[in-house]
């Protein structure tokens, strides 16, 4: 049976998502789709514009049977620890056949190329990446030519991010020596960074940036009392718009980090330096950087504009940030890293063909599943039950984003079941 696997985030699920979900399962001649869900908060260190759950309805209507959790602290984290977390459950599932990603390159051999070299990376690249983090490179840029200057065009592979994860995951899929095959499409429609309102196949940027600039003049909800050719309708699969609308309308969202400004410069200006440095993603001084910015500043927006420099993209210091309010320290990730990233599978949501898969992972799974919250005391080991933890304290603190106070109350987390969509 060919079961293809998605990473994903579906923040929110739009038509280019929608896309690949269908081309997923046409070029690996799929019987079943699971996809590995980003959790309250997404890589580029902000919460998620709307609840796992919604999503998973998203994912579920669109074509996906079976969603399973990346935990909000691989779900925020960089590139390499949000995809081998990822790939660690989808391979811990024991019956996913194939993963299939979207990239802007579109040639799965190129990327295989420099995922062999990262997952494996010999002394002069060490040597290389050293010289350019020493000149005050970022982490990105000093990678890319020490790439590049082992395998020449290869490193052109790295400047665009949706092949930055593609080489991820097929260096995770090696290091685990795993037998799933890696499939790429080439990403349709507009870049992932792009900002253009298209009629259709916008980016989810650009659709965020369209409802936080429409959100200044009129109640987010009234976006969809619009014509059905609406932007949103054009650039939505008809159950996102749905799902998005009733969120909106109920107040569970759009959750953004400007909603918890005060606790973050409350946070940043009263910690003290050294509590700060434990945090992932650190370096010495930054610290102290932080620290002044946050009592220089006004806003969240306003004190990462402050804080960036080409070491230390804005990307980076939003994951500070939010690992500061679930609480996530370095040595943590490092842990999760040294254990194997991954130590459990979470069920968000499944169909009648995600059902039958169920019981073939309740046979085959490499890692405890966990389909009832409360049985997370059960799980084997502290560091597994510790990350669950860091999970409810993520689902606490992500309600505090909803614009409607009234569903702030905590104990999200033991509060929902797994979905069922009903065929």
């Amino acid at each position: 049976m060919s079961v293809v696997g998605i990473i994903a985030e579906y923040n929110p699920l739009h038509g280019g998502h929608a896309y690949h979900i269908r081309k997923a399962r046409e070029e690996t001649q799929a019987e079943a789709c699971v996809c590995v869900l980003s959790s309250h908060f997404v890589q580029r260190g902000e919460p998620a514009w709307v609840s796992k759950w919604a999503r998973t309805q998203m994912a579920l209507h669109a074509g996906v049977d079976l969603v399973v959790e990346l935990p909000s602290v691989f779900s925020c984290a960089s590139a390499e620890y949000f995809a081998s977390a990822a790939v660690k459950i989808l391979d811990s599932l024991g019956l996913v056949t194939h993963l299939c990603f979207g990239s802007e390159k579109g040639d799965i051999e190129p990327l295989k190329a420099t995922a062999s070299l990262l997952a494996f990376e010999s002394d002069s690249f060490k040597a290389s990446l050293k010289e350019g983090l020493d000149q005050g490179l970022s982490f990105a840029s000093a990678r890319e030519n020490a790439i590049r200057k082992e395998t020449g065009e290869a490193g052109e592979v790295l400047s665009k991010p949706n092949n930055i994860l593609g080489v991820e995951y097929i260096k995770a899929l090696k290091r685990l020596g795993s037998a799933i095959k890696p499939v790429t499409i080439p990403r349709r429609g507009e870049g992932y960074n792009s900002l253009n309102l298209a009629s259709s196949f916008s980016s989810a940027t650009a659709i965020r940036k369209f409802v936080a600039e429409a959100g200044k003049n009129t109640p987010y909800a009234s976006l969809f009392d619009e014509t059905p050719d609406s932007f949103l309708a054009n650039n939505l699969p008809q159950e996102s718009y749905k799902v998005l609308a009733r969120e909106f309308r109920q107040g569970r969202g759009p959750v953004t980090l400007k909603a918890f400004e005060e606790i973050l410069l409350y946070g940043l200006r009263t910690m003290p330096a050294s509590e700060l440095a434990l945090l992932p993603y650190m370096e010495n001084g930054l610290e102290n950087r932080l620290k002044e910015a946050a009592h220089q500043s006004v806003s969240v927006a306003e004190m990462v504009s402050s804080v960036v420099t080409s070491r230390y993209p804005a990307s980076r210091i939003r994951r500070i940030l939010c690992a500061m309010l679930m609480g996530v320290t370095g040595d943590f990730l490092n842990g999760l890293k040294e254990a194997g990233y991954a130590q459990y599978i979470r069920i968000l949501g499944f169909n009648a063909t995600g059902r039958r898969l169920l019981s073939r992972i309740k046979k085959n799974a490499h890692l405890p599943l966990i389909t009832k919250p409360t049985s997370y005391a059960q799980l084997p080991d502290q560091l597994g039950k510790r990350l669950f933890v860091t999970e409810i304290k993520a689902g606490d603190v992500y309600v505090l984003g909803y614009p409607n106070r009234d569903l702030r109350r905590g104990g999200s987390e033991f509060k929902t079941s797994p979905l069922y969509l009903e065929s």
